[in-house]
């Protein structure tokens, strides 16, 4: 993970997601892009043409918006100096927030995106929120979702959460890498619910069998609650995890691990970050 890529919009959400991105970056040796995307009211439905939409008084709002923004931005920065971390201040304009970000994922080497979100109560005034989980669902590239405080950057108790198929290997090949360099203590996490119990013997088992490839050092826990996210949720409190990763499939109406319900539930409440990996 090199390059991270983190949506801001001056918010304490973005600050928290700026910071866990600093310290992330710090220990990875990564740079970080800190991108703000200016809404264009004028698109192409407006009926102004290209032509004079750059010859018109339009332009030159939008061109003074974006050097005042990367002004704003740069001073910003001066918050989270770290000599060992380069960040570099984009200034976008897009018709959408979230396609802007997008965008800019798709054409500039992104490794992984930050995200800080208002949580399901709080998607009232800047951008991040809905955006958030649009550019969750919509892009194959980790995503790492911050919500309220940083709290602990330094990731001592990983837990990441699954149901036990062989398609959580996967998951963990992805981000053993990022582990490992935390020398975590990292938590394999199984939810029994009502409707879909395992015996814990033959959980234990099939955990033993994901991690047998890692070299680290490994806890299995499975535990019982009426729901996935409770269940999750409900652990990582009385663990004191620092971060929380799941796995989550991005295709055909975006289908994921757990179900869309579930996801979506596990990022918006959570109060650590999130790390979401693509299968």
């Amino acid at each position: 993970m090199k390059n991270i890529l983190v949506p801001f919009d001056f918010s304490n959400h973005s600050l928290a997601a700026l910071e866990v991105a600093n310290s992330i970056a710090e220990k990875q040796k990564a740079n970080i892009s800190l991108l703000y995307v200016i809404l264009d009211p004028f698109t192409a439905s407006s009926g102004v043409s290209r032509k004079e939409y750059k010859s018109s008084n339009i332009n030159k709002f939008l061109e003074a918006v974006k050097k005042e923004t990367f002004n704003n931005l740069k001073n910003t920065l001066k918050y989270f100096e770290n000599k060992k971390v380069k960040i570099k201040p984009v200034v976008t304009v897009n018709a959408s927030v979230y396609k802007g970000i997008l965008r800019f994922i798709d054409t500039r080497k992104t490794d992984l995106v930050i995200m800080g979100t208002h949580g399901a109560s709080g998607f009232k005034t800047k951008f991040l929120g809905t955006n958030t989980e649009r550019i969750f669902r919509m892009t194959s590239k980790p995503v790492m979702i911050v919500s309220g405080d940083a709290g602990n950057t330094d990731f001592k108790r990983i837990v990441f959460a699954t149901d036990l198929e062989q398609r959580s290997v996967r998951v963990l090949s992805k981000v053993w890498k990022f582990i490992s360099s935390y020398k975590a203590k990292t938590e394999i996490l199984r939810i029994n619910t009502p409707s879909d119990t395992l015996r814990s013997s033959y959980a234990i088992g099939k955990m033993r069998n994901i991690t047998k490839k890692f070299k680290g050092e490994f806890e299995f826990v499975q535990k019982d609650a009426d729901s996935p996210e409770a269940g999750i949720n409900d652990y990582l409190i009385k663990s004191k995890a620092d971060l929380l990763i799941i796995g989550v499939h991005r295709k055909k109406g975006f289908k994921r691990l757990f179900t869309d319900r579930v996801s979506e539930s596990i990022t918006r409440t959570v109060k650590i970050p999130v790390l979401t990996i693509d299968l």
